[in-house]
């Protein structure tokens, strides 16, 4: 390394371990290092973890995923010149140094740098965080939004504050570099929320953009190639959502709705079209109730929810009506609501059996098998489990339904867990829990860390203490990527369990992880 750049590093090495003791994040070091040097944000954050390029280059390769990166010094500094100089990293490796240096793949690229990256990078890019490694980082913990409710952050206004014009412009001129793009890009995130709605749309073609653009101005009647353009925007909604819960999605899901609900009033739509569209809102208020619900807002989940049946009812659909009202009865069971969920459950049971399709009937009875296990304990509920494995195996080649593009039969064999607990058979709940864990895949976070709550529930019962407790540490972890309210509350009530063993030393170790993901014990 050069005499003078050396020296750099060594003076900010200094300055660094120094704010790190006033308990500064490196994302803080960072910004306060780049008053000083006008260097590229790798760069930046190289400084501000005081690392020579030789240790990033190590640590580069020890994690690079297939195990054959062979990245050498001269082609970091390539990276760390550009686009000055030098060459544009890949977003792959973007991400990598965004877990090297704890921060999100993001702020280590500059508008300048971001607008070369394709569609599948630029969305690689904004979902890469590592965030977390930071030990002084702090979760941000969301607000509530109405009196009463419970973890959710308030929707952003619909005329957004300067500010938030001012960060959704840059971010646009960072995402289209052509100007009447430009424009138009901007006119549409502002309809649909805000900068979160730009990864969204950037899936969209020139031609899908212009035609959103035009049925929200009211400047031609709807067609069906539009309602093509909001059924596709939905279905990455919901990718979204399981990607990274409801905090983002919300928003532009809750923003959408109104604007399939103002086309939906302005009428003189033909009757296949108005059924669709239709259809369209009921997934929106299907979205936002579940994302509601997820945030723990009770209240709001509930409207949307009906209002979702309103339109069931209109279309005259069974499995529709049927969704819904299984949903209300999962969300009155995690309330403890018990009568009003086995009022859901068994409207629901009525709907999906007049619906005639196996996967809708199967992701019912699993509702009605929780509802039943509940309240009985005459192994009903788990033969009304076994019931909807074998329709949900059984139905893949029938008519299938887009809001059930989730069902597995895993998926909903996995609510034998909850079934095997009320039942008081906890050798076999844990058995069954070890068993799913070992089959799901990482695209299903949230899902795999309400199993291992349940699975620790059952070990606590069976006082293994340290088994428990791992359980629990592993779900907690889940929070760092994926906003679930719910998630939190379930972590804490598992957390709750473990009172008459707070002495425990693995105990007291989960409740200081639990401390640094701002999870309150």
């Amino acid at each position: 390394m050069p005499g003078e750049g050396y020296r750099i590093l060594l003076g900010c090495r200094r300055r660094s371990e120094a704010l790190r003791a006033c308990r500064l994040t490196f994302d803080q070091i960072a910004g306060v290092f780049a008053l000083d040097h006008q260097v590229s944000p790798l760069r930046l954050y190289r400084y501000a973890h005081g690392r020579t390029a030789g240790d990033v280059v190590a640590a580069y390769n020890d994690l690079d995923p297939a195990g054959t990166a062979t990245l050498r010094a001269a082609r970091f500094y390539d990276y760390e010149a550009w686009p000055q100089a030098g060459r544009r990293p890949g977003a792959g490796a973007i991400a990598i140094f965004a877990r090297i240096y704890q921060t999100t793949a993001r702020r280590l690229v500059t508008d300048e740098i971001y607008a070369f990256y394709g569609v599948r990078d630029r969305d690689l890019i904004d979902q890469t965080d590592h965030c977390h490694l930071d030990a002084h980082y702090r979760r941000e913990v969301s607000a509530s939004a109405i009196p009463g409710t419970k973890g959710t952050k308030a929707l952003p206004p619909l005329v957004p504050v300067p500010t938030l014009c001012a960060d959704l412009l840059r971010a646009v001129g960072a995402e289209e570099a052509d100007v009447k793009r430009r424009e138009l890009l901007f006119e549409l995130a502002l309809l649909l929320g805000g900068t979160p709605a730009l990864g969204l749309l950037r899936h969209l073609t020139p031609p899908e953009r212009e035609r959103l653009a035009a049925a929200a101005r009211h400047q031609h009647p709807i067609d069906a190639a539009t309602i093509d353009v909001l059924e596709r925007l939905t279905a990455r909604l919901w990718a979204m959502d399981e990607a990274s819960g409801p905090q983002q999605v919300l928003p532009i899901a809750e923003a959408k709705r109104a604007l399939v609900d103002d086309i939906l009033k302005r009428g003189s739509l033909a009757q296949s079209l108005r059924e669709r569209l239709l259809r369209v809102y009921w997934s929106l208020s299907h979205l936002t109730g579940w994302c509601h619900y997820d945030l723990m807002d009770y209240t709001n989940a509930g409207r949307r929810y009906r209002e979702g049946l309103a339109a069931g009812y209109e279309l005259g659909d069974p499995a529709l009506l049927a969704h819904l009202h299984g949903l209300m009865a999962d969300m009155a069971i995690y309330q403890d609501k018990w009568t009003m969920s086995i009022d859901h459950a068994f409207a629901a049971e009525g709907w999906a059996k007049n619906s005639g399709n196996g996967l809708q009937q199967a992701a019912t009875f699993s509702i009605v098998a929780r509802v039943l296990s509940n309240t009985r304990r005459d192994g009903e509920g788990l033969r009304m489990l076994d019931r909807a494995v074998r329709l949900a195996d059984g139905s893949r080649n029938g008519a299938e339904l887009r809001h059930l593009f989730w069902l597995e039969p895993d998926r909903i064999a996995r609510h034998a867990v909850f079934c095997l607990i009320k039942a008081g058979q906890f050798d076999r709940a844990i058995a069954e829990a070890e068993q799913k864990l070992a089959k799901m895949g990482s695209d299903s976070s949230l899902v795999k860390s309400i199993l291992r709550l349940e699975c620790a529930t059952a070990l606590v019962k069976k006082q293994e203490i340290p088994a428990a407790v791992e359980m629990i540490d592993k779900a907690a972890q889940t929070v760092v990527a994926h906003s679930s309210a719910r998630l939190v509350h379930s972590v804490r009530q598992a957390r709750a369990q473990l009172h008459p063993w707070e002495g425990n030393r693995h105990v007291r170790d989960l409740d200081e992880r639990l401390r640094l993901l701002s999870i309150p014990v």
